[in-house]
């Protein structure tokens, strides 16, 4: 491990800082949401995910930037790191579960569809926790860096590249079920559960791909540089797609009732108790 860059270093801790702010403005700005569609609900798997995704990035940022401006000097910071890397990955299982969540809702719940994505997804996981847990050791030369510094390994790209790839095949599933069973349907809560689903594996995939360049080819002063980013895609992105799909649940539910009603004036009630519709006198 080479000496750190101070340049590097310092925009590392910029642009996490930077995240950790922009995290907490989005958690203000969608309480409101946040109140109306999940608080007094009863718990189960979805909203105990939801609240682990909203809340373990928040922690984890907070103790990433606190990480990031202390000054260890010669205190040992690994059990600190051990849980805060617990906490960030907590907090991608969560998010990571709200999406197979989704993308098994969007199959007609079939159980084929859930076996496969969580079988795909704990190995991925497994791989990730290993490759975090003992990294591996590249045998670059260079002189040893001071401890407890805001840097990370080359390793620690693969994790990031699983990540993107696990992303991918999320993508590839949810739209060969788009063009197998919605390809005709054009309802707001398809399309919700369609567009918001891909931009969010996008938006994961794009992030975790910046995280493998970064890490793999940027100095490593800079390999922490998009840390906290990566976690606050995960929290914002999972939040809103949530929020978004109760949303389009009530206008739906919302636009049938105004159908309902507006065909009311349709029918009359016999004295028998029957139905009839209105129907234009003949001549």
């Amino acid at each position: 491990m080479s000496v750190p860059d101070p340049f590097g270093l310092q925009l590392a801790k910029y642009t996490n800082v930077a995240a950790l702010t922009i995290l907490i403005y989005d958690y203000f700005t969608t309480l409101h949401s946040e109140v109306q569609w999940t608080w007094g609900r009863k718990w189960g798997v979805i909203r105990i995910a939801f609240t682990i995704s909203r809340y373990a990035p928040l922690i984890g940022a907070l103790m990433t930037s606190y990480s990031a401006v202390k000054t260890w000097g010669t205190q040992d910071c690994a059990p600190f790191n051990d849980a805060l890397n617990g906490i960030h990955f907590l907090g991608f299982i969560a998010s990571e579960g709200l999406l197979i969540c989704r993308v098994y809702a969007f199959s007609g719940n079939k159980r084929a569809y859930l076996i496969i994505l969580l079988s795909f997804g704990l190995v991925i996981l497994v791989t990730s926790v290993i490759l975090s847990a003992a990294p591996i050791n590249f045998n670059i030369s260079g002189p040893v860096a001071p401890h407890c510094v805001l840097e990370g390994a080359r390793s620690s790209a693969f994790p990031y590249a699983l990540l993107a790839f696990f992303e991918i095949v999320l993508m590839s599933i949810t739209v060969f079920l788009r063009h197998r069973h919605y390809l005709g349907s054009h309802t707001v809560l398809v399309k919700s559960i369609y567009h918001d689903g891909l931009l969010y594996m996008f938006g994961i995939m794009m992030i975790s791909t910046g995280n493998v360049i970064v890490t793999a080819v940027l100095p490593l002063s800079y390999s922490e540089m998009l840390n906290i980013p990566q976690i606050v895609t995960h929290s914002v992105l999972a939040s809103r797609i949530l929020f978004n799909l109760q949303a389009s649940r009530e206008t739906c539910q919302l636009t049938n009732s105004i159908e309902l009603l507006s065909r009311a004036h349709e029918f009359q009630a016999r004295p028998g108790g029957s139905v009839m519709t209105d129907q234009p006198d003949e001549a």
